[in-house]
C-alpha cells in the first residue's frame, strides 16, 4: 500500500516550466534522528507550472526503511534515486536489505 506525500513546486520564471519526478526519487525526512521513514516515488510524475506559479502536488511513495516508523512530517527532495526495478513495498524492502 503506497503512502502519499505532498510537495510544493514553484516556478519563479516568466516562462512555463515542466517538472519531472522520476520513479525511484528519494525524499528524506526533514527532521533527522526521529526514527521516521525516508520515502521513494512509486512512479514517474510530470507537471507543468505556469509562469510565476506554485503548485502543490501529492505523489504516491513507498517506505525505504523497513524497521522505522511510518512516514510523517515534512520531506526534502534528495539528489538520490533508486534505479533498480521495484513495483511494490516488498520488492523495495528486498532491494534495500543489505543481506540480499
Amino acid at each position: 500500500m503506497p503512502w502519499k506525500t505532498e510537495i510544493s513546486l514553484k516556478n519563479n520564471t516568466d516562462r512555463e516550466c515542466k517538472i519531472k519526478i522520476p520513479k525511484g526519487q528519494i525524499f528524506e525526512n526533514k527532521t533527522i534522528g526521529t526514527g521516521k521513514q525516508n520515502v521513494v516515488a512509486l512512479k514517474d510524475y510530470e507537471f507543468t507550472l505556469l509562469p510565476k506559479s506554485t503548485l502543490k502536488v501529492e505523489i504516491d511513495v513507498l517506505c525505504i526503511n523497513q524497521r522505522l516508523s511510518s512516514p510523517s512530517g515534512l520531506y526534502n527532495i534528495t539528489q538520490f534515486k533508486i534505479n533498480k526495478k521495484f513495483e511494490n513495498q516488498d520488492q523495495l524492502w528486498n532491494l534495500m536489505n543489505p543481506e540480499n
